[in-house]
């Protein structure tokens, strides 16, 4: 299965997994150009990338196989072209990724823009004060 969608991720893995090697496989099952790494860590690295591109089911589970054992944390969130929510986890006590489907809910009773900015304006002022002799919290 294949279609296009936007992702996100960073991945932590040891030092001892070359990285260069590891970089090629990102981008090939990924389809990307780019991946940015962090390696101030004594004992790992980061690896970030996100992109919108061809999402290939096949290619990223058989990426994500060949990284499993060397993963010590990791998540990748992907939006689809239908707007669909979801993502893989790293579950570090299993040692496997999971995946888990996520949902957008809008609430029906939400604040106005007017009653956003008044709320925020209490706040600050609390904030600013706090050794006030007010105990109230801000009206939500």
């Amino acid at each position: 299965m294949s279609f296009y969608a936007t992702f996100d991720a960073m991945i932590t893995v040891p030092k001892s997994v070359g990285k260069d090697a590891l970089i090629q496989k990102i981008k090939d099952a990924f389809g990307i150009p780019e991946v940015w790494t962090d390696d101030k860590a004594e004992s790992s690295f980061d690896l970030w990338f996100g992109e919108y591109a061809k999402y290939d089911e096949d290619s990223i589970y058989t990426f994500l196989a060949e990284i499993e054992p060397y993963t010590i944390s990791g998540e990748i969130t992907y939006t689809g072209e239908d707007s669909s929510n979801w993502r893989h986890v790293f579950d570090s006590e299993t040692h496997q990724w999971v995946e888990q489907e996520g949902y957008v809910t809008y609430r029906e009773d939400g604040k106005t823009i007017k009653e956003s900015i008044a709320f925020l304006e209490e706040l600050s002022k609390q904030m600013r004060d706090p050794f006030s002799n007010e105990t109230s919290e801000p009206e939500r």
